[in-house]
């Protein structure tokens, strides 16, 4: 796999940096959620997120690429999304809030004025692909069904209920014409659109659901090709993403035609085993479909799927190690493909990227060990520089951060296993062990990527305050191989286990980690082996788990999407009992003694309350362990205003102090909990 220079930073560093981080700093940081260049990459236009009073604010920014300045367009305490330049370069579309909180598309003027709704309505546009000539765009709207059974007459008459699963709600395609704003329908599949593209003749191509309900896009998403001019549709074969696939249960996602409109290419990903690329072409009247090849441990991950335009040559965000580079792959044509490059090479973690119409200029927004991510002009095609275009949070240059870096070890059977290791800033060996944190990744189809982080769960913010951070990126990780990935499959909570405290292991051996000041701390996926590790091991003085699995069968029933636990226990739960009850941490927990931090959010769909209460019930009530249960309102499955963060990172720090015997980096006042839940 050939490569391209490796990236610089976008801004000097400081060389001797004074500021000690505190956890409030987290939300002085700005980011980027989504970007778009124009017709010759000489403008890009992003939405830059930073902190408002309670919740992020996303607004529309410009920058030019030649000069690097910036112009804020929008201003509004809503969330501004999805940016797309008109052909001519004169304005802008974007998905923006109206006055009931619905999304609607929008205009602004590329040199600033106020958002001008195009659309307006009960409900809301869900995304939008702008015609190559500018002329139109076409909307995808969600819109309810109510179809009539047996039981309408019933419902309707005792309805001071919630009847579950009754109502769905279905898509359907309009085109707004950009000079008359005039909207037509163009096509109702009968089915949820999760995602559209429309190739320059105007043809359709579509994932669909049977409904919006997550549970209905595992394994029953489809892939339809509409074409509006004939009124036919067709649906693609599924054979590779079902019959012929590893699971049945494949999430389908981001859809792209190519620039001829041939070749239609696509994403299957599946919990526990490697996600594909597909692609679809036509010729002499035959419809081929295959798998897009990739290079030995390279996964798809990431900010979806782009075709060079103008070219057959496909990028994707990739999961290699704990690098996060784009893979493109030229010459993708008949059943075939070239050879394979990374853009860019080095240390980095793509997070969005764009091409401008001309495919000249690739923008993306990258990360890297010593920088917070930026916007960088990167080279399209050959070795051309690497450009910085943003320095989105100077401040941070004087910040004491950590160091980054990644650390190897061998697990128990041989398997070598990546980790990254953050350390407080300026520690060396001579100084001694340190206070360890075992940071555990969610997923597990996931890693733990070697870029700068400052989030709630607890990078920064842990190293600032003295403790060492190994985050293991244990087997069931991507990045490392299809072997690595499928290994944990009938194997929870046994071999990722074992990689994790051989990790532990390694950093003791290495003069680290403090043996006697051990911690472990996850959330989701990360939660759930917490949950696991209390149950088996004493070695941890204190554990923090947030929205983490008690038990298998309760979490196949009551989470949003059950084919994840379908795949990992190889069955249905009366097909393998054996299994479920051998992965539930909850039976395990007969000499659980680790005083546990327990976080959930009070409406998480993915991973419900219920296991958490389990799990405190069984170590306050039962084994009379150490324990808090917060339960945060009207939450999901993360964490997204700041009260609710700065709870979080207030108890966690709090709670190892305790039982670490470590101060506080930063003084405060008691924690109180959003919701404490006292059984």
């Amino acid at each position: 796999m050939s490569a391209l220079l490796p990236l610089a930073l976008a801004a000097a560093i400081a060389a001797d940096p004074t500021h000690d981080i505190a956890p409030d700093d987290a939300f002085s940081l700005d980011g980027v959620a989504g970007i778009a260049t124009d017709t010759r990459g000489s403008r890009v236009a992003y939405i830059r997120t930073r902190w408002g009073e309670d919740r992020p604010e996303r607004d529309l920014w410009l920058l030019d690429t030649r000069s690097r300045d910036t112009a804020r367009l929008t201003f509004t305490d809503g969330e501004v999304k999805a940016p797309r330049f008109l052909p001519d370069g004169s304005a802008l579309l974007v998905l923006a809030p109206d006055a009931d909180g619905h999304d609607q598309l929008h205009r602004v003027a590329a040199g600033g004025g106020p958002l001008i709704p195009l659309t307006h309505g009960d409900d809301p546009v869900a995304q939008y692909v702008v015609d190559p000539g500018g002329r139109a765009a076409w909307i995808v709207v969600h819109g309810p069904e109510h179809t009539d059974d047996a039981w309408t007459a019933l419902r309707d008459t005792h309805a001071g209920v919630t009847y579950v699963d009754r109502d769905r709600r279905v898509s359907r395609v309009e085109r707004l014409d950009l000079d008359t704003f005039r909207r037509d329908p163009v096509w109702s599949p009968g089915a949820y659109i999760v995602d559209l593209d429309v190739s320059r003749d105007g043809t359709l191509a579509a994932i669909t659901a049977p409904s919006e309900r997550l549970v209905d896009h595992e394994g029953r998403t489809d892939v339809v090709v509409y074409d509006p001019a004939t009124a036919t549709r067709a649906t693609l074969p599924d054979t590779l993403w079902r019959a012929d696939a590893p699971s049945p249960y494949g999430w389908l996602h981001d859809i792209a035609w190519a620039s001829d409109g041939r070749a239609l290419a696509f994403q299957v990903d599946f919990d526990g085993h490697p996600g594909e690329i597909l692609v679809a072409e036509w010729a002499a009247g035959e419809t081929a479909l295959w798998r897009l090849p990739r290079p030995r441990e390279v996964h798809p991950d990431g900010p979806g799927i782009q075709w060079v335009p103008g070219r057959r040559e496909l990028c994707f965000g990739a999961a290699s190690r704990a690098r996060r580079p784009l893979v493109c792959v030229d010459g993708v044509r008949g059943v075939s493909a070239g050879r394979a490059r990374t853009v860019p090479a080095g240390d980095v973690v793509v997070g969005d990227f764009a091409f401008s119409a001309d495919g000249r200029d690739l923008v993306a927004l990258v990360g890297t060990p010593e920088r917070f991510p930026e916007l960088y002009r990167l080279p399209a095609r050959g070795n051309l520089a690497v450009v910085p275009l943003t320095d989105l949070n100077p401040h941070t240059a004087s910040w004491r951060l950590p160091a980054l870096s990644t650390v190897a070890w061998t697990a128990p059977d041989g398997t070598p296993v990546e980790g990254v290791l953050e350390l407080p800033h300026g520690w060396t060996p001579d100084q001694g062990p340190l206070p360890t944190v075992v940071l555990i990744h969610g997923g597990p189809t996931a890693a733990a990527p070697l870029a700068r982080s400052f989030r709630y769960h607890g990078r920064t913010a842990l190293a600032a305050a003295g403790y060492a951070v190994l985050l293991p990126n244990y087997r069931g990780s991507v990045g490392y191989g299809d072997a690595f990935l499928t290994d944990l499959i009938g194997r929870e909570t046994e071999i990722e286990v074992a990689d994790i405290l051989a990790g532990v292991d390694h950093l003791v051996a290495e003069g680290v980690a403090d043996p006697g000041r051990l911690a472990i701390s996850g959330w989701s996926n990360g939660g759930f082996l917490v949950h696991a590790l209390i149950g088996q091991t004493d070695r941890f003085r204190a554990a923090i788990a947030g929205a983490g699995v008690a038990d298998q069968v309760m979490q196949w029933a009551l989470e949003d999407t059950p084919g994840h636990v379908i795949n990992f226990m190889q069955g249905l739960p009366w097909e393998q009992p054996a299994a479920y009850a051998a992965a539930s941490p909850v039976q395990h927990l007969g000499a659980a003694t680790t005083p546990t931090l327990f976080h959930v959010g009070e409406h998480d769909a993915r991973v419900p309350a219920a296991h958490a209460r389990a799990m405190f019930r069984a170590l306050d009530t039962y084994r009379k362990v150490p324990a808090e249960l917060i339960i945060y309102p009207d939450t999901g499955h993360g964490l997204a205003t700041r009260p609710h963060q700065r709870t979080k990172l207030a108890w966690d720090l709090a709670w190892l102090a305790r039982w670490l015997a470590v101060e506080p980096a930063e003084p405060t006042d008691p924690p109180e909990p959003a919701s404490a839940d006292a059984e």
